[in-house]
């Protein structure tokens, strides 16, 4: 039941965000979000069933797509990840995200979902090691008991699976290209792969680190007008986890330019707490120009892509006279 409240939140502050940056009207969108969250608190307080979670998804969309928006081009997304407390927290950034959308960004805020996806699939991992481990020192009792462990993570992986997809399935045509990374532990994987990190390195600074390496590798190709062009990475000052994963981020940076002298890579490394960065806000505005560079290199190099059999059109934005957009109930923007 947590998970699928979880999970319904993640797509909710997605759509939020996929949305906000153009809005006209974007106190009404905040008002919409505020009202949408009060509607998926009552589906968990009465058990959280998936159908009840459809519903609620295919309302939210419908309610978001009703919202009259500027007529502009897509703007460059940009990742913005980090220790999970504080890039989920905006009021200890300063709401930073404000200000990236300020200067003509799309946040694709990573979501909680794949944090916990990562932690049951390490679980896995490590229970494949122990039995391992036990039956070659022929402890079987133990080795029986990581078996039994390594079963209910499996099992819970799947269920979560399952649910997540249906939960997600309303959401689909508006959130088109904007998450296009593998999972956590694929993503390891792929360092690991690489001689770039040991998979028994835990915690955030590996998943940071293999979002940045698939981002400059361009190990991901955009989808639709949504191309993924910088990354936002956020932590408190003095997180070790965070700390490792900038070091690492600039080493891996470092080597590929040497192949690479061209390589355009936006990233900001922002720290937040007793000593926040005193230069954000002109780091900010020279990330952004870095980011528009981006987006148009990758526009050049995969030109304009044939969507697949059974994706998405564009989003059909419908548009919403001004005594509704300023209505005091947002249920009437609903068709």
């Amino acid at each position: 039941m947590l998970f699928k409240g979880i999970k319904a939140s993640d797509l909710l502050e997605d759509i939020f965000l996929r949305f906000y940056p153009y809005a006209e009207d974007r106190k009404l969108m905040e008002k919409l979000k505020k009202e949408r969250l009060n509607v998926l608190e009552k589906i968990v307080e009465k058990g959280a069933e998936t159908s009840d979670l459809i519903d609620w998804g295919k309302e939210t969309v419908s309610l978001f797509k009703a919202c009259n928006l500027r007529d502009r081009h897509r703007f460059p997304l940009v990742l913005y990840i980090g220790e999970i407390y504080m890039r989920q927290h905006d009021p200890y950034t300063n709401f930073v995200v404000r200000k990236l959308e300020e200067k003509g960004l799309e946040v694709v805020r990573d979501p909680v979902t794949d944090w916990l996806d990562y932690v049951n699939k390490m679980n896995q991992r490590n229970s494949k090691r122990d039995i391992a481990l036990r039956i070659k020192d022929f402890k079987l009792m133990r080795a029986a008991k990581a078996a039994g462990k390594f079963a209910r993570s499996f099992i819970k992986g799947k269920y979560m699976s399952s649910v997540e997809q249906k939960i997600a399935e309303p959401f689909h045509e508006v959130l088109y290209g904007r998450h296009v990374l593998p999972k956590p532990i694929e993503m390891i994987e792929t360092l690991e792969k690489n001689h770039e990190c040991h998979g028994s390195i835990e915690g955030e600074s590996p998943l940071s680190t293999g979002i940045a390496y698939h981002f400059m590798h361009d190990l991901t190709e955009p989808r639709g007008d949504a191309y993924i062009s910088g990354i936002f990475h956020v932590g408190p000052f003095t997180c070790m986890q965070e700390g490792v994963a900038t070091a690492k981020i600039e080493a891996m940076a470092k080597e590929l330019r040497k192949r690479k002298p061209d390589l355009v890579f936006p990233i900001i490394h922002a720290f937040f707490g007793d000593s926040p960065s005193a230069n954000l806000d002109s780091e900010i505005a020279v990330f952004t120009e870095q980011c528009y560079q981006k987006r148009e290199m990758l526009k050049e190099k995969y030109g304009p892509k044939a969507k697949p059999c059974g994706a998405p059109d564009s989003i059909d934005i419908r548009s919403v006279s001004h005594s509704k957009r300023s209505a005091e109930s947002l249920s009437e923007l609903k068709a």
